[in-house]
């Protein structure tokens, strides 16, 4: 496969990662996140009540639209070294790993590309998922010149002024840029009616 042009978007679920069986059981989230259970266990083992602090987080998640988990973190002041412990052992456990797309995003920043994640995390479950997959650590992603988490971009990815937002803070024209992803609507078709160079569409077990 060639790519042609400087600069990429790449996207992270479903193209470099993705959820193993049972891990988005409904059971298993609270407010239709994965994460916000570990946020309640930690304020339960401060005192909280279960239904309290389930209360709490959701209505966090209603008021700071735009939030990202040490968003919780401060509020509800949670030892930031265990929320951030028990946060990155979700993801060792709970995440699988496209190890041949994960290669291409090397060999992508080894030949000078300048490559962003456009994701529908917040920046710092983006963060997560680049290093369960190797591409980060808990402080950067050094493949990536910048990562874009719906916190920074202020939505997700199915709302073109997002797009436009991602594209306005690379200072190239559109036309060179491209994207790297494995949904045809999102990856695809709209991000090209905003006059994309290419898009990548990867069926990634198959990389």
């Amino acid at each position: 496969m060639e790519f042609k042009l400087k600069y990429y978007l790449v996207d992270l679920d479903g193209t470099l990662t993705d959820y193993r069986p049972g891990a988005l059981a409904p059971e298993r989230l609270l407010g239709g996140n994965f994460l916000f259970p570990i946020f309640r266990d930690m304020m339960v083992e401060r005192g909280f009540q279960r239904g309290e602090a389930e209360a709490r987080i959701v209505q966090l998640a209603r008021d700071v639209v735009y939030w990202d988990y040490t968003d919780f973190i401060v509020e509800f002041e949670l030892p930031v070294e265990e929320a951030h412990r028990r946060l990155r052992a979700w993801h060792r456990e709970n995440l699988l790993v496209y190890d041949k797309t994960v290669e291409l995003v090397r060999r992508l920043s080894q030949d000078g590309r300048k490559l962003f994640v456009m994701s529908n995390n917040p920046y710092l479950g983006c963060l997560m998922k680049l290093e369960a997959a190797g591409l980060a650590d808990a402080f950067s992603a050094p493949c990536f010149s910048r990562v874009f988490g719906t916190n920074l971009l202020r939505g997700c990815k199915n709302d073109p002024e997002v797009w436009r937002r991602a594209l306005s803070q690379i200072p190239a024209p559109v036309s060179e840029i491209g994207v790297i992803g494995d949904n045809p609507v999102e990856d695809g078709e709209l991000p090209r009616s905003l006059g994309i160079g290419e898009s990548v569409i990867l069926r990634p077990a198959l990389v």
